[in-house]
């Protein structure tokens, strides 16, 4: 076997894996208070989670690169559009490592209107991000509430609903 096609195969086989994680669908409810964070966005603004508090909270954790992802994100973008004045807040939490300007590329393209931040690793393990797209509910008290991995149109439709009934209660 030649090193070409040694790297070949290999960047073969990585792809896989990755994609594999990155399509993955399964869905988690947990309990517990949301890890707080700090980062900045992709304009150099401070986010904390901690200054949502008293709202609905959907972090999307995504990769440009990831083809569920950016299947997920207009509809994410219609989610934010339609709760925002009910007390939503979205933030896009991409995993992306390298090339900002490709994360800022996207983010105009798709008219994202939410703020973006680039996720540390620790930060990505503290919400039991294991594949992308991992979508995290949090409820106006900070809990999470519900966790989804991967995307469908089903999964949007159930979002949709969670979303619906989060932002209809009153704050705790």
């Amino acid at each position: 076997m030649t090193l070409k096609s040694f790297w070949a195969l290999s960047l073969c086989l990585g792809l896989a894996l990755s994609l594999a994680h990155c399509s993955k669908e399964e869905r988690w409810v947990g309990s517990g208070l949301a890890p707080d964070f700090t980062l900045k966005t992709l304009q150099g603004e401070e986010v904390s989670l901690s200054k949502f508090r008293g709202k609905v909270v959907l972090l999307d954790f995504w990769a440009t690169w990831c083809g569920p992802c950016r299947e997920a994100t207009p509809h994410l973008v219609q989610l934010y559009r339609n709760f925002k004045g009910k007390g939503l807040e979205v933030i896009g939490m991409s995993v992306d490592r390298g090339d900002m300007d490709a994360v800022r590329r996207f983010a105009r393209s798709m008219e994202i209107p939410y703020p973006i931040v680039i996720t540390p690793d620790d930060v990505a393990r503290s919400y039991g991000v294991v594949g992308i797209p991992t979508i995290v509910l949090i409820d106006q008290g900070g809990q999470i509430r519900d966790k989804r991995s991967g995307f469908s149109t089903a999964i949007a439709k159930q979002l949709a609903s969670r979303v619906s009934d989060l932002t209809s209660q009153k704050p705790q």
